[in-house]
Parts: C-alpha cells; sequence; structure tokens
C-alpha cells in the first residue's frame, strides 16, 4: 500500500489494497495471466502494470484498473459489478486529483509550510533561508519530536508566541532534524483535516502540520476538527502533530467566557480539551538571547542577518526585521498614497480588520472588492480606474523593495485555479489588533461582512459587532450565518432580537432550534427573574434539551419545592439526569432527606450516577457501610468515579486490603484515580513505599501527574537521584511540572542551585512556569537579583510573566522605582496587560494618579481591559465627560462589561440638557441617539430603532 495524502487517489489504492489482501495477496503475474483469459475484461496489464496499480503512487489507465479489481474482486468474493461502479467511481475523483504523493518536510518549500522569507536588499523573497540559530526553546521541541519517533507514541507540541518569533521556521528546522522521512500533512482548514480522520487518511509516521492553529479551531468546523485530532492522537501511533498560535489566540480559544447569552459562543469543549489537554506547549521569545552561539558568525556570512541586527539595535527583535516586518507597518502606517496607493491601502486595511475582528479563514475576494471602498475618500473613489481591484491585488500579493508581500493568496475552491481569498502578513496584522483594537469600521466594511468565507466567519464576525453593541449590524450577520451553516449562532441571534424587538419575534428565530430557546431561558432569567425564563425552558426542554429540563426543576424547586414533578416529567421523556441534579441541589441547600429522595429516584429510572450521590451523602452523614453498598452498587453499573470513593471509604473503615481491591477494580476499567487516592493514603499514614507503588501503578495507566507526585515523595525522602528520575519521566510525557515542583521545593529548602537545575529541566520540558515562580518567590525573601535572573530565563523561553510578577510584588513594597523597570520589561516582552495589572494594584493601594498613568500606558499598547478600568476610575473622581469617552472606545473595543459601565453615566440623575456632550459623542461615533422625555433619560438605541438595553 503507497503512503498517500488523503484523497480520492488514496481511497483507491486502499479499496484496491484491501481486495488484494483479502484475495489471499495473489502474485501480480498471477493477476495479468488471470485478465489476459478473460476477454470480457476490458485491460491488458502487464505485471508491472499491476505493480504499479497495487504498490505504486501512479494512477493507470480506467481499463486497467477494473479489469484488476473485477479479477480481485472474484477471488475475494465480493460482487464484481459493485467493486466495478465503486472503482470506477474512485479512479475518476483520483483522476481529478494533484499533488497525491506525499513529502517529508526537507522536500516542501519551507515558504508552504508558513516559513518567513527573509528578503534580499533588493526585495526579492527567492533565496535561500538565513542559516538557522537554535535557541533553547529548540532543544524541547527536539526532543518531543524525538521521543515520537523512538517510543512509537503521538505527541502534540504546540509553539506560543508572538508574529515574526521564527514559530514556524523552529518547527520546519525540527521536523527535518528529528524527522527526516516522515510525510508532512497541511490540511487545507478544518473540513479537510476532519474529513482525513473521518477517512482514516491519517497513517502512522505522519507529521500533521497546523501552522496558525487557530485557523483549524474555529468554529463549529474547528470543533469536528478538535474531535478527530483527539481522536488520531488515541488511534495513529506514532504520530507528531505540531501547530504554532499567537499567545492572544489561544487564550481565546481556552479561556473565553460563556457568550451564548448575549454575542454568540467561544470555543466548544473538544477544542479545550485538546489545547488544555495532554501535549506540551512551547513559549518562544520574540528576542534572541543577548549571547546567542552562532550570531556573530551568522551576521558576517549573511548581510540580511548583519542589517537586521543593525536595525534592532539592543531591542533583540532581529527576527522582526529579517522578515522586514517592521518596514511593512511603517509602510502601512503611512496612510493611503504614500507607499500603498488609496485602492492598495483600502484593500489591505479592509482585510486586517475582518482578520481582528473574527474571520478565521482567508478573506474571500468579494468580500475584499465591497468592503475596500469604504476605507477610499470620496476622491479616490471617484478616481479609481476600472480595474482598480485587481491592480490593487496584484501589486499587494508581490514582494516590492526589500519588504514580505503584503497579501498572502489562498485557493479554497477545488481544483487548481485564480485565488478566492487572501490574508494578511501576520506580523502587520497583529500590529493592527493593536493600534486599531478601539476603532469600529465603516458601515461599508459591515455590509461587506455578508461575504464571508463560512457560517463559522459569518458568526465571528455577528459576535464582534454585537459586541461592540452594533445591533442593527449583527442581526442581519447572525442570519447570514445560520444561512451558511453555522447552527450555533441562531441561540445568539433569538437572544438578540428579543433584545431589539422583543419577544414574539425572538421566538420566531428560535423556531425549532432547542439551544436558541435554551438561550432565550438563560437570557431571560438573568434579565427579568425565573418566572419570565420558565416558557423558554420549557420549549426548550419540549425540543429534547436535558439542561432545559434540570434548569425547570431548579426554578421548581426555588419557587415552591416541586422540583420531583418536573424531574418525573423529565425521566418520563427520556432525561434522566435531571433526578440526579436536582438531588445535588438539595443537597447544597441541606435538605438531606430530599436529596436521599432524588438519588433513589435516579437509580429507580436507570442513572445508575445516582447510586454515587447516594454513597457521597451517606459519607457525609457519617454512614460508612452504607456509603460502600451505594458506591460498589454504581461502579459494578459502570460509574468509574465510584471506585476511588471506595478506596477511600474502605481505606477509612480500616480495611486496607478491599481499599486495594477497589484500585485494582477500578484499573480494569481503566480508572487510574483510585490508584493515586491510594497513594495519598499510603503517603499519609507513613507507607512511602507503598505510595511509591500505588503511583507507579496510576503512571502505569495513563495519569501523568503520577510521574509528579513520584518525584516529590522521593525528595521528601532525600532520595534526590530518584526525585530527578521520576520528573526526567514526566517530562519524557511533556508534563515539566514535576520539575518545577522540585524546583520550588528546593528554593524553600533554601538549595538556589538545585532549584535552577530543576528550572532548566522544567523549561526544557516545556513549562516555563518554574522559573516565574522562582523570581516570586525570591523576590518577596528579599533577594531581588536572583529574581530578576530567573525573569531573564523565563524571558529567554517566551513568557514575560515572571517581570510582570515582579512589577507588580515590587508596587506593593513601595519600590516604584524597581517596579517601574519591571513592568516595562514585561510591556517590551509582549505582555501588554501588564501595566493594567500595575494599575490594578496602584488603585487598589490609593494611588489613582499613579493607577491613571498606568491605564493610560495599558490602553496605549493595546489592551482593551485598560479602557475599562481608566473608565471605572475617572467616573469615580468624577471626571464624568471623561469616563463617557473612555466608555465609549472600550464598547468600540468590544468590552462587553464596559456598557454597563456606560450606562450608569447615561442613566445617572444629574440633570443633563437634550443634545448635550453625551449625545454630541454619539452621534460623531455613528450611534443614534434618542431622549425619551417621559422618563427623562438618555437612551440609546440602534439604527432599527430598537432598544439596545
Amino acid at each position: 500500500m503507497p503512503r498517500l495524502r488523503p484523497g480520492p487517489l488514496r481511497s483507491l489504492k486502499l479499496r484496491l489494497h484491501t481486495l488484494y489482501m483479502a484475495a489471499g495477496a495473489p502474485s501480480v503475474l498471477g493477476i495479468a495471466e488471470r485478465v489476459a483469459a478473460d476477454d470480457a475484461l476490458p485491460g491488458a496489464p502487464s505485471k508491472d502494470t499491476v505493480h504499479r496499480l497495487l504498490g505504486g503512487a501512479q494512477l493507470v489507465s480506467l481499463e486497467d484498473t477494473v479489469s484488476v479489481a473485477a479479477v480481485l474482486a472474484a477471488a475475494a468474493g465480493e460482487d464484481p459489478s459493485v467493486v466495478d461502479a465503486e472503482v470506477r467511481a474512485l479512479w475518476v475523483r483520483a483522476g481529478q486529483e494533484r499533488g497525491a504523493v506525499l513529502r517529508p518536510a526537507g522536500r516542501w518549500d519551507p515558504l508552504r509550510l508558513g516559513v518567513h522569507p527573509a528578503p534580499d536588499s533588493d526585495g526579492s523573497a527567492d533565496v535561500d533561508l538565513p542559516t538557522y540559530l537554535e535557541r533553547p526553546h529548540d532543544i524541547t521541541l527536539r526532543g518531543r519530536l524525538a521521543q515520537a519517533s523512538r517510543s512509537g507514541a503521538a505527541v502534540f507540541v504546540l509553539l506560543v508566541g508572538r508574529s515574526t518569533t521564527g514559530k514556524t521556521r523552529s518547527v520546519y528546522e525540527a521536523v527535518r532534524e528529528e524527522l527526516p522521512d516522515w510525510p508532512v500533512l497541511v490540511p487545507a482548514d478544518a473540513v479537510e483535516l476532519a474529513e482525513w480522520a473521518a477517512q482514516d487518511g491519517v497513517d502512522g509516521r505522519t507529521v500533521l502540520w497546523l501552522d496558525e492553529i487557530q485557523r483549524f479551531l474555529s468554529g463549529a468546523a474547528g470543533e469536528e476538527a478538535a474531535r478527530a485530532l483527539l481522536r488520531l492522537q488515541d488511534e495513529v501511533t506514532p504520530l507528531a502533530v505540531v501547530g504554532t498560535i499567537w499567545p492572544e489566540h489561544l487564550r481565546q480559544l481556552t479561556e473565553g467566557f460563556d457568550r451564548s447569552s448575549e454575542t454568540g459562543s467561544t470555543a466548544g469543549h473538544y477544542v479545550r480539551a485538546l489545547l488544555t489537554g495532554r501535549h506540551t506547549v512551547i513559549q518562544v521569545p520574540d528576542t534572541l538571547p543577548a549571547r546567542l552561539p552562532g550570531l556573530a558568525g551568522a551576521a558576517a556570512r549573511d548581510p540580511r542577518v548583519a542589517a537586521a541586527l543593525r536595525a534592532a539595535g539592543s531591542s533583540g527583535r532581529m527576527l522582526q526585521h529579517l522578515t522586514a516586518g517592521p518596514e511593512l507597518v511603517r509602510r502601512w502606517e503611512s496612510g493611503p498614497d504614500h507607499w500603498f496607493g488609496a485602492a492598495e491601502h483600502a484593500v489591505l486595511t479592509a482585510a486586517l480588520e475582518a482578520r481582528r475582528l473574527g474571520h478565521a479563514g482567508a478573506v474571500p475576494t468579494r468580500f475584499l472588492n465591497e468592503a475596500a471602498a469604504a476605507f477610499m475618500d470620496p476622491a479616490a473613489r471617484a478616481t479609481a480606474r476600472p480595474d482598480w481591484f485587481a491592480t490593487a491585488l496584484d501589486s499587494l500579493v508581490s514582494a516590492h523593495g526589500s519588504g514580505p508581500p503584503a497579501l498572502v493568496a489562498e485557493r479554497h475552491r477545488p481544483g487548481v485555479g485564480a485565488p478566492d481569498g487572501y490574508r494578511p502578513d501576520d506580523y502587520l496584522e497583529q500590529h493592527v489588533r493593536r493600534v486599531r483594537a478601539h476603532i469600529v469600521p465603516p458601515a461599508g466594511f459591515w455590509e461587506a461582512a455578508r461575504w464571508a468565507r463560512s457560517g463559522d466567519d459569518a458568526h465571528a464576525l455577528a459576535a464582534a459587532a454585537a459586541d461592540r453593541r452594533r445591533y442593527a449590524v449583527a442581526l442581519p450577520l447572525y442570519r447570514r450565518a445560520v444561512e451558511l451553516g453555522a447552527g450555533r449562532a441562531r441561540a445568539a441571534w433569538a437572544v438578540l432580537r428579543e433584545l431589539t424587538d422583543g419577544p414574539e419575534a425572538a421566538q420566531e428565530v428560535a423556531a425549532g432550534d432547542a439551544r436558541a430557546w435554551a438561550a432565550l431561558g438563560v437570557a431571560r432569567e438573568d434579565r427579568e427573574g425565573p418566572a419570565a425564563a420558565r416558557s423558554a425552558y420549557e420549549r426548550a426542554a419540549e425540543l429534547g434539551d436535558t439542561w432545559s429540563w434540570a434548569a425547570l426543576a431548579r426554578l421548581a424547586e426555588g419557587r415552591d419545592g416541586s422540583g420531583s414533578e418536573v424531574a418525573e416529567a423529565a425521566g418520563a421523556a427520556g432525561h434522566l439526569p435531571v433526578w440526579r441534579v436536582l438531588g445535588r441541589i438539595r443537597e447544597g441547600r441541606g435538605d438531606r432527606s430530599g436529596a436521599r429522595m432524588a438519588f433513589e429516584r435516579a437509580l429507580a429510572v436507570g442513572d445508575a450516577w445516582g447510586g454515587l450521590g447516594l454513597a457521597r451523602l451517606a459519607e457525609r452523614t457519617g454512614a460508612n457501610g452504607e456509603a460502600v453498598r451505594h458506591a460498589e452498587r454504581a461502579a459494578a453499573a459502570g460509574v468509574s468515579a465510584a471506585w476511588p470513593l471506595l478506596v477511600r471509604l474502605r481505606w477509612e473503615g480500616d480495611d486496607r486490603s478491599s481499599a486495594l481491591r477497589a484500585a485494582r477494580r477500578g484499573a480494569g476499567s481503566g480508572d487510574a484515580e483510585g490508584w493515586a487516592v491510594l497513594a495519598r493514603l499510603r503517603a499519609g499514614d507513613g507507607d512511602l513505599a507503598g505510595a511509591e507503588a500505588a503511583y507507579l501503578e496510576a503512571a502505569d495507566l495513563g495519569m501523568s501527574s503520577a510521574w509528579r507526585e513520584l518525584a516529590l515523595l522521593a525528595a521528601r525522602a532525600e532520595d534526590r537521584p530518584a526525585a530527578e528520575r521520576w520528573a526526567a519521566r514526566a517530562a519524557c510525557d511533556g508534563d515539566g511540572d514535576a520539575w518545577t515542583a522540585l524546583a520550588e521545593m528546593r528554593q524553600s529548602r533554601g538549595d538556589a542551585a538545585g532549584a535552577d537545575h530543576a528550572a532548566r529541566e522544567a523549561a526544557r520540558a516545556g513549562s516555563v512556569e518554574a522559573w516565574t515562580r522562582l523570581a516570586r518567590t525570591r523576590e518577596l525573601g528579599g533577594d531581588p537579583g536572583s529574581a530578576e535572573s530567573a525573569a531573564d530565563r523565563a524571558a529567554e523561553h517566551g513568557s514575560p510573566l515572571a517581570w510582570a510578577a515582579l512589577s507588580r510584588i515590587r508596587e506593593r513594597a513601595g519600590d516604584r522605582t524597581g517596579s517601574r523597570r519591571a513592568v516595562h520589561h514585561a510591556a517590551r516582552l509582549g505582555a501588554v496587560d501588564s501595566w493594567t495589572a500595575l494599575g490594578l494594584v496602584r488603585e487598589d493601594r490609593g494611588d489613582t494618579e499613579g493607577a491613571e498613568r498606568a491605564y493610560r500606558r495599558g490602553a496605549e499598547a493595546g489592551d482593551t481591559a485598560a479602557l475599562t478600568a481608566l473608565g471605572a476610575l475617572l467616573a469615580a473622581a468624577g471626571r464624568t465627560a471623561e469616563a463617557r469617552k473612555t466608555y465609549l472606545d472600550a464598547v468600540d473595543a468590544g468590552r462587553v462589561e464596559a456598557w454597563e459601565g456606560l450606562l450608569a453615566l447615561v442613566t445617572a440623575p444629574a440633570p443633563r440638557p437634550a443634545g448635550g456632550r453625551l449625545t454630541a459623542r454619539l452621534r460623531h461615533t455613528g450611534l443614534p441617539v434618542r431622549r425619551d422625555s417621559e422618563e427623562d433619560s438618555a437612551r440609546v438605541h440602534a439604527d432599527t430603532g430598537g432598544p439596545w438595553t
């Protein structure tokens, strides 16, 4: 079976290979002779042709293919006519495919994989890459990839860093070095990635290349892709999944809050599970270490490196200058009709704005064509030539004069042809995200947004508009998202329609969508109370939403204690967990008898988790024997969480042998937690050898945290070699927490050298947190010099958090000079929120002037949270006009929490003349304002006339 890229040709070869094996793997000569002996078959392949058909990457003639398939089908006992139709269809599709043969990294053009070119002095980008300079994070990366090759495991390595820091080049060099013969698969998008997994298109000994991984994890398609990646890591070995991502994108995907009641949805369950599960995160710094080996030699050999070093000066940001990122920023910043013509600048800005506001994929041509006009002034629009747009695109995708192309062309439609989408240079994109964070694009941009590439892209743009209180813009975009297949957008659409046009309009949108009705229930309960939410939850429950049944039970229980009636109805409708939820509600309220009845009903209707609820309830009342009986019943019914409880109950009942049996039985069902519980109990009882044995059992079942616990056990026993052995074993699984814990323990014991060694090993395993913790501990311990050294080590591995922490610690200690120096370090390293965090400390200490300065610096650095904090500070000081302006800037930046602060100012009781400064400000920013004379308060309304709040 030849190794081929997922697609039609691979499917054809796989089908033929399956037939070949089912036929008993006959010789190629024998197959050729059987075809020749059957005059009804159209082909006449030689044995070499049969060999190429079954074992090669080529596509042979249709006649020979169907003839060989017919012979194999007959030998395998399959229906030849069915096989013939199937193989013909696969052959036709395979004939339309290009580039099916797999290539290792060394045979890829690195630019196609996302590596930034380093243009020559004349602007040419088709030159060799400069000499690669290995940095500390490369050692960690190569170690993880080597492990995949040695151990046959699946590894997932994610490099996190700002734009143009060398993330992709680092992966490229590591894969070439450690996995030189592994083919590299590069999916076009999330849909293709999920399809490959569904079709079993990814084989072992493969590198899955996910540069800018957020492109594959956005929206509903991203959720399916994440689910596919999790399955691939379980089922395909050895496998290397490598990805890169900006820090802000990682935060959005892992720390997003639930916005279902207002503007949309964030990353789903599988995306979070992928990005917070077992993988190695490697921080990539955007500066080079001061004394990087080989740098001087590279500068002497390559004029590009020498020029980049001169341009970077003392900042250490040589990589960015090497790819001419700052020069491209300067050109864009100079505005239209300077380096870029008016049309070019407008097209580029439209692409940048689309990406900034959530369009994950390449921006479609039609979107750019229409949106660009909104960024051109009247004179430019009037004098543009008929071919202005095509000319602008041609110029933007070409490199000119020592700079990279401003736009990268892509094609997402099948087949070869003209580009259908464009994405901007990512260094410029990251800059624009900062400097335009508080700016809302013009109306023409939002009109063009209906041409978003996918439903998920339209959903993201709708959410961005709603976050900025552009409800008249958001509503049609939510509709468009639903039309394009983003069903999850309907919930946000319904909630917003209710806000702008009332409940009837919202109910029309919700229609038969259970998620939308549940979202309406949440919004109504939050806004008006439980009574207002009931009808929406009832409709969602009718449509099969289990969560809404549980919400109804909660409301009924709080209203008149009638939660049992709802749970009974839910059980009759097949929603068994509602009784269990009701039991927890009652237990939390202290109603143990009611909780017991609910858990018993859960058991009676077939929810085995009710037994676990009864066991925990009995344990809390001191009925250990009863708790054991219920836990055993739950475990026997397949509730794996019951085994750890049984271990603890048996131990507390002084039945150590039964505790051991419970841990073993839990392990038999794949649950390692029972062994971990037993290990902790043995350690607490002084049985360190028994604890070690139990942790080893847990580790063998895949619990990576068990290695950390083993390391800590050995360290407490003063067995340094064993502690380091276990920590190193944890690092092999990509878990640096064991080394981090050892670093903290050694520091607390005064072993600074040992702590440094452990922190270095933790960083090699991908955990920079050890250096950050050491910096905090040493600063608090009165050793600022060592603290700064630790912070520098963290920065070398890509984390500015240690310097940010030092700024806050020093501020609280009254060291203003040291605090200011530390926050400057942190901000220069990319921690744009460090100024805002420092401002909060200053405000808490009563230094409002210092807090204001810090917030303003944070806002200048691009941290939009600083605007909200500054608005609240100004409002508290009575500087109302300034507070309003700041809150409006925060709203324009998408800070949903700033809206409440603005409303508090708008509805303040102090008299204001109609059409005052606030009205003028709102009109100036394009937000229509209407004054309600009956209530004598300013109210902001959407363009459609509906209320904003």
